[in-house]
């Protein structure tokens, strides 16, 4: 029965499986004691990579513990490849990783909502019968999109991860009753990509941009560390910093390029590298590992905690944003937030969030880099330096907005007539395993 409905997933027009579920969802008594919003965070509750991505789902998830919508409870689940959704501890952001699974089944009632948080790319279309089980359940289905970029950009990601993202978005086009975009320009590729893929509009599928909070967690404050948080090298050093993975599209070989011409003209200040390494960057990682300035004019952080970033972001001259695609730019709100001036990439999602606020180098002359770096850096040691204006938000303003969006669909009710149902029920009987 699940092959043969995997089969008819992949074959039969989204426009007609959404419908279905539209209709059978309706059909569904609504039985209510308290609704449940089960949000997906697969995989941080396995390992948190502590990139940008992790700091919103994390902070994101503490608010809505927090603030929970009235007449809802929280409840984190988490699933694998092979496992389908568990409940996890609703602390477990507290407790080691992975989370500890609770085998309580998952009872689902009409108007109870799935958020997927988490980026589970990887593991969501594994579980497609299952969501959709939910789904007739009267389950609501919404989704946060970070990016589009492995679909957009495959280059700059392995063959797996762009295949994961295709079918991730595919599963998205047959379940979801709305998403959230971290910024106008991903609900713009969204609607793209909707459109071309799978002839959804806006009207089958909204999307609701959402602010990014600028804290690193939901209880910073920005003078809540002092200089004996940062490493005691770095301590009355002027430094500049970028934050993110090491991966092809983050502009680190540009702006190491850059800093390598400055260097060998006498320039003393130090540039400081916050991310992991990610994939396709082997070449990148060896050039920093040997390179002639590491733990002296040059510093790569691959495990920093909150506590580590917070120190780096507030002692910091100012902060690079090098990065050739984004869904938001994370590091470009928490500069604003330490009040830090920002040299971007002129690419239009940093436009978007920063405006005029901050200063631009050029996505294609990068050979102009090192004369705008050197003249930023100048501005940065005098006392002229403008701040950063970049208009920031708070996790609490961000997740209202989410909150808000949500409810607002939620509360547009469809009324399927009940000389519908039999035939919707006829319809149904493939999906169903009843051929």
């Amino acid at each position: 029965m699940r092959q043969l409905q995997q089969i008819a997933f992949k074959i039969l027009p989204v426009s007609w499986l959404r419908n279905r579920l539209v209709q059978l969802a309706n059909i569904q008594s609504f039985s209510e004691n308290k609704k449940k919003i089960i949000i997906d965070v697969s995989s941080i509750a396995q390992s948190d990579a502590k990139t940008g991505i992790q700091r919103v789902i994390r902070n994101l998830y503490r608010q809505l513990l927090l603030n929970p919508p009235d007449g809802y409870q929280i409840c984190p689940v988490m699933a694998t490849r092979r496992r389908f959704y568990q409940y996890i501890p609703t602390d477990f952001l507290q407790m080691p990783s992975p989370a500890i699974v609770d085998n309580t089944p998952i009872q689902i009632h009409s108007g109870d909502i799935f958020l997927g948080l988490d980026l589970s790319a990887h593991l969501t279309h594994h579980h497609l019968p299952e969501l959709w089980a939910w789904k007739r359940q009267g389950l609501h289905m919404t989704f946060v999109i970070y990016d589009l970029l492995p679909v957009l950009q495959p280059q700059w990601f392995t063959p797996r991860a762009s295949r994961n993202f295709h079918q991730w978005l595919h599963v998205l086009a047959l379940l979801a009753d709305n998403t959230f975009a971290i910024s106008r320009s991903v609900q713009g590729d969204f609607y793209s990509w909707m459109l071309d893929k799978y002839k959804l509009n806006e009207s089958n599928l909204p999307c609701s941009p959402i602010q990014l909070g600028a804290e690193l967690n939901s209880e910073d404050d920005a003078s809540d560390c002092t200089e004996n948080h940062l490493p005691m090298y770095l301590v009355d050093q002027k430094y500049v910093l970028i934050v993110g993975t090491l991966e092809p599209r983050k502009g680190h070989d540009d702006l190491l390029n850059a800093f390598d011409q400055l260097w060998s003209n006498g320039e003393q200040t130090n540039l400081v590298i916050v991310g992991k390494q990610g994939w396709k960057v082997e070449s990148l990682v060896d050039r920093l590992r040997g390179h002639l300035e590491l733990g002296k004019r040059l510093h790569w952080f691959n495990d920093a905690n909150d506590e580590i970033l917070r120190a780096l972001y507030r002692f910091s001259r100012g902060v690079i944003l090098a990065s050739k695609g984004e869904g938001c730019g994370l590091p470009l709100i928490e500069a604003a937030f330490f009040n830090k001036p920002v040299l971007a990439r002129d690419i239009p999602v940093f436009k978007e969030i920063a405006g005029n606020t901050v200063s631009f180098f050029s996505n294609t002359a990068c050979d102009e880099l090192p004369y705008i770096l050197s003249e930023w850096l100048h501005k940065l040691n005098s006392i002229n330096c403008e701040p950063n204006k970049t208009t920031v938000a708070t996790w609490k303003v961000s997740c209202d907005q989410l909150t808000k969006a949500l409810f607002q669909l939620l509360n547009k009710e469809i009324v399927v007539s009940q000389g519908n149902i039999s035939a919707i029920q006829e319809q149904s009987n493939l999906y169903e395993g009843k051929t």
